[in-house]
């Protein structure tokens, strides 16, 4: 009897041994807590759906690790196949070759990402020359807070926000910033409301001496000395902002999604609103985040990449937005930001209006190196009532020297 195909693969096995192939994988690591990985289940389940043969592991990497886990990765080669990272690693860790660049790899992801990413968000991690070592992934901006009782409408101009502040303080309600308090990324929209930059447009120079950049520093300094805000690195700005300590607050916007939640006391009594516009007209917020990418050593690139065009589907964009919604967090999409309408938000136009006019720190792999030098300029200028001129022209002539011997 002659033997079948199957026949002649079994009499091979039994000879010689087989392994059954193994399954096709994707390693994700993102930053952030045990509860992170929830954003992405939305995404794995549709692609899952799709590739059913495709076995998907998401793990969370603290804070703190992460650039250390990162590293190491790259220096073994051995890692995960995708990240998530802050803006400032997309700059690093591709000027490194750690991460594939976008355009390269999937120009039709990166003409998606143009027609609907935040356009702040991808001008942070899109260098000069072009290159795009990951997506915008997920995005929070600083929004005004306010006792809606105690002021009938949020200050719309720096004039105006220090005017009101004042009347509030001298009725026993002070004003607050919390997130980046005293340190660059606080001082950050003041300086591109004011018309200034950290560095110039191909990231050759430091000019965050400008007079532009002066004239922001004095101002900012001016909410410490004349509001008597809190200086340290993170007051409780939202429980004084129910305490009544605050009648006025910056802070980011996680905040929407957990204030009635975490204060009580403030259902009904407070409001949320676009930050103050600058002498420009811009009331620009500072956009923080973090990016998508793919490591340039995943054995599974290709995967990688479709699992990634699968995350811009706008269907799987909005279920990952309502799935942090769900447990008590806030993911904004800033890689679909048309998806954010869809989202059941209190004061949604605020946060929409806001996104309009929102940058990323400045996408240049030097910032990550330098961005202390700005901070202890602030806090000079904050804490030890440093003149800004002198204070943002030292720092300025460390940065550029550090700029001539790279180049």
């Amino acid at each position: 009897m002659s033997r079948t195909p199957f026949n002649l693969v079994l009499t091979l096995c039994l000879a010689t041994g087989c392994v059954p192939a193994a399954a096709a994988k994707l390693v994700i690591w993102m930053v952030g807590d045990d509860k992170t990985p929830r954003v992405m289940q939305p995404a794995v389940q549709a692609y899952r759906a799709l590739h059913p043969g495709v076995d998907i592991e998401v793990r969370d990497v603290p804070w703190t690790d992460a650039m250390t886990k990162y590293s190491a990765a790259l220096a073994s080669r051995r890692g995960p196949d995708l990240i998530t990272g802050s803006t400032s690693y997309a700059i690093a860790l591709g000027a490194k070759g750690a991460l594939v660049d976008l355009n390269q790899a999937a120009p039709d992801l990166v003409r998606e990402l143009e027609q609907h990413a935040n356009p702040g968000a991808l001008r942070a991690i899109r260098r000069p020359d072009g290159t795009l070592h990951g997506a915008p992934f997920d995005m929070h901006v600083q929004l005004q807070y306010y006792r809606s009782d105690l002021l009938r409408a949020a200050p719309t101009d720096w004039d105006g926000f220090l005017a009101a502040a004042r009347a509030l303080l001298a009725q026993g309600h002070g004003f607050a910033q919390q997130w980046g308090n005293t340190s660059w990324l606080g001082f950050y929209p003041y300086l591109r409301q004011a018309g200034g930059a950290v560095y110039d447009e191909g990231c050759t120079r430091a000019v965050v001496d400008s007079p532009a950049a002066v004239r922001a520093l004095a101002y900012y300094a001016s909410l410490y000395r004349e509001l008597k805000a809190p200086t340290d690195g993170w007051p409780d700005a939202d429980g004084g902002l129910e305490s009544g300590a605050y009648a006025l607050m910056q802070s980011g916007t996680w905040l929407l999604s957990r204030m009635d939640m975490t204060h009580k006391g403030l259902v009904g009594r407070w409001a949320a609103a676009p930050l103050p516009m600058g002498p420009t007209g811009r009331r620009t917020a500072v956009l923080g985040g973090t990016v998508l990418a793919i490591t340039r050593f995943s054995p599974n690139r290709a995967l990688a990449l479709d699992f990634m065009r699968g995350v811009y589907q706008p269907d799987t964009t909005r279920r990952m937005a309502e799935a942090a919604l769900a447990y008590g967090g806030m993911w904004l999409p800033s890689g679909r930001q048309d998806q954010i309408a869809t989202l059941n938000l209190p004061h949604r136009q605020a946060l929409l209006d806001q996104l309009a006019d929102a940058e990323g720190p400045p996408p240049c792999p030097a910032w990550i190196r330098q961005d202390y030098l700005v901070t202890r300029a602030v806090q000079r200028a904050v804490l030890a009532s440093g003149d800004a001129q002198t204070e943002l022209s030292r720092a300025a002539a460390v940065m550029n020297r550090a700029l001539e011997v790279q180049r």
